[in-house]
């Protein structure tokens, strides 16, 4: 997340100066012009919260699929332990 930071300075400042004249507003007493601020900011990037849903949506889909992979390995390795275990049982 750092590099990521690091990369998009420049958004960053923007993020952070935002964040100044909201905090602003609420030390003033001024909650409703805040929340309008927030809320026009939101609706101004509409799309984006789409994308940020469907990223959130893949990389569980993608942590689903490496677990499973995951238990298929485990499920793996027991069958073929039972399966030594039971050649060698036979043979000796």
């Amino acid at each position: 997340m750092k590099e990521i930071l690091k990369e998009n300075s420049q958004a960053v400042r923007d993020a952070g100066l935002a964040l100044v004249d909201i905090g602003t507003q609420l030390a003033a007493g001024k909650i409703d012009k805040a929340l309008a601020q927030l809320e026009a900011s939101r609706q101004k990037y509409c799309a984006w919260n789409e994308l940020d849903q469907a990223v959130v949506k893949i990389e569980s889909v993608i942590r689903e699929r490496e677990s499973m992979l995951a238990v298929e390995q485990v499920v793996g390795e027991m069958v073929g332990v039972i399966l030594g275990a039971a050649l060698r049982s036979r043979m000796g």
